[in-house]
């Protein structure tokens, strides 16, 4: 390599860090013209994986291997491409390409952990994030990522240990704070109040590590029923969440518009693809509404897997509502069956019957329906303030920001009843509706009626879910593995005057 060449690709990787994707491309494509390098290439992939072209990024993953067979950083991004397409398959062969070609890549080794974490091979994914450990030790995220599948499967003990040692070897590294306080019931003497105090006041900390920190604190002060401390954690950590999003509610009111103008017009009958979806059932509605205490009876039965919130319909359905009227009706026509049988083969399951608990399908329960007409739809729904509360106090891995804000999260949650009553009436009997708290009132009543309506044979251990071990991966963990309780019915109580802003929308 010229020395010329690479002055150009050390500017090429300045730019890279500086997040100038575009330029990289451009640069990269003159200099491609005269020298085919693969680290270039590469780096191109990278760029157009940061810009949401997975599609391009294939391809130049691909150019930089035939250039030089042996670029395990190559394959690990290659796999890394189709992990995002959620193609598993893809993703994993072209990650144990990269450590066949160089055994000691920490990199690959934790993506792959990473597709086993998602696909419900816990114990692979485990021994990824183990191996990638004994070779580098001091690697805050692969202690993190280890504790959530340690948390999935409810060994505690274990999910705290590794967020200790993260917490140690980068005391920046807030996540983990943050993660601990969901695996603590918080008393006054607990020391890790102070240590994130602390944090907070003496290290000189970004505004993500202080968020991570500011909805711990809001979940301590919770516990400790100090309400007015809780109250000002929770608004500042939502605040300045909110301020690092992109995001403008009229997408999801544009989003709404364009599906109930299209599922108007269609003639059901004419689509609909008979006897598809006998063995699904999906499970829908907003977070923190009971989901997961429903996914986890459900998958309780002896015939039940869960894929959890596997988002792959909304994923692959979004893209179709941005084209017009004619392509839309084509798209109703793709043996959509195919494409979801084969994605759910990538999944850890051997029962008959699969639950699908993606919470966004509310937005897609029409295509549902034309896709998968024999399938079981069950629609959870909780007492409005209640719900937008607990989605408020909540720290989501991947924030919208409609969730942030109280005024965007009454009217995100204004367009989903919206739409679930468009459905309705659209589709009639087309879902059962379960409210959270008739599930708490009368838990036998109700599991009974779920367990019946998915015309499974009744199975006593329904009643107790919460001895089945089924990994939960959501913030809902807690709840879902202990019996019904109470506690959490009408607490928007306790800030009914101080989020009026939320409350006042809600009915």
């Amino acid at each position: 390599m010229s020395k010329k060449l690479k002055e150009k690709i050390q500017i090429l990787i300045r730019k890279f860090e500086y997040k100038k994707f575009q330029e990289v491309v451009n640069d990269s494509m003159v200099i491609l013209k005269k020298n085919d390098n693969d680290f270039v290439w590469n780096l191109v992939g990278l760029s157009f994986q940061k810009l949401s072209n997975v599609e391009r990024s294939i391809d130049c993953f691909e150019n930089a291997i035939n250039i030089n067979s042996k670029n395990f950083s190559a394959f690990n991004n290659l796999g890394l491409s189709y992990k995002y397409l959620k193609d598993y398959n893809k993703a994993e062969e072209y990650l144990i390409k990269s450590i066949e070609i160089n055994p000691k890549y920490i990199n690959a080794l934790v993506n792959l952990g990473n597709i086993k974490n998602d696909t419900y091979f816990l114990q692979e994914a485990i021994d990824y994030y183990n191996r990638a450990l004994k070779l580098d030790r001091n690697l805050p995220i692969v202690h993190l990522n280890i504790s959530n599948v340690y948390r999935s499967i409810n060994k505690i003990d274990l999910a705290k240990k590794h967020l200790n040692e993260a917490t140690t070897i980068d005391n920046k590294f807030t996540i983990a704070d943050q993660k601990m306080t969901s695996l603590e019931k918080y008393q006054e003497n607990n020391p890790h109040i102070m240590k994130m105090i602390n944090k907070l006041e003496k290290l000189n900390l970004d505004n993500n590590q202080k968020i991570y920190l500011y909805f711990g604190l809001n979940k301590v002060y919770r516990d400790l029923k100090n309400y007015e401390k809780s109250l000002f954690y929770l608004k500042i950590s939502n605040q300045e969440q909110r301020k690092l999003i992109n995001y403008n509610i009229q997408t999801h009111k544009f989003l709404s518009e364009k599906i109930k103008s299209y599922f108007s017009k269609i003639k059901y009958e004419k689509f609909v693809q008979k006897g598809k979806g006998k063995g699904y059932i999906f499970v829908l509605g907003m977070p923190r509404s009971g989901t997961t205490l429903v996914e986890k009876i459900i998958s309780t039965h002896s015939k039940v897997s869960s894929i959890s919130e596997s988002n792959f319909i909304p994923e692959k359905i979004y893209n179709e509502l941005k084209k017009n009227y004619e392509e839309f009706e084509k798209f109703l026509k793709l043996d959509f069956d195919v494409l979801y049988k084969s994605f759910i083969k990538c999944f850890n399951t051997n029962s008959e019957i699969i639950l699908d608990k993606t919470l966004t399908n509310f937005w897609y329960l029409g295509f549902i329906k034309i896709f998968f007409p024999e399938a079981k739809i069950i629609h959870v729904l909780r007492n409005p303030k209640d719900n937008c509360l607990s989605i408020y106090e909540n720290l989501f891995d991947a924030p919208e920001g409609w969730n942030l804000d109280q005024n965007e999260l009454a009217e995100y949650y204004v367009l989903y009843k919206d739409l679930m009553k468009f459905w309705s009436q659209n589709f009639k009997n087309a879902f059962i509706n379960i409210k959270y708290e008739d599930l708490i009132s009368k838990p036998e009543t109700k599991i009974k009626e779920l367990i019946s309506f998915c015309d499974l044979d009744w199975e006593k251990s329904c009643l107790e879910y919460y001895k089945n071990d089924s990994p939960i991966k959501t913030v809902s963990f807690n709840q879902a593995n202990k019996p019904v309780y109470k506690t959490s019915l009408n607490k928007y109580e306790v800030y009914k005057n101080d989020l009026k802003d939320l409350f006042s929308n809600l009915n």
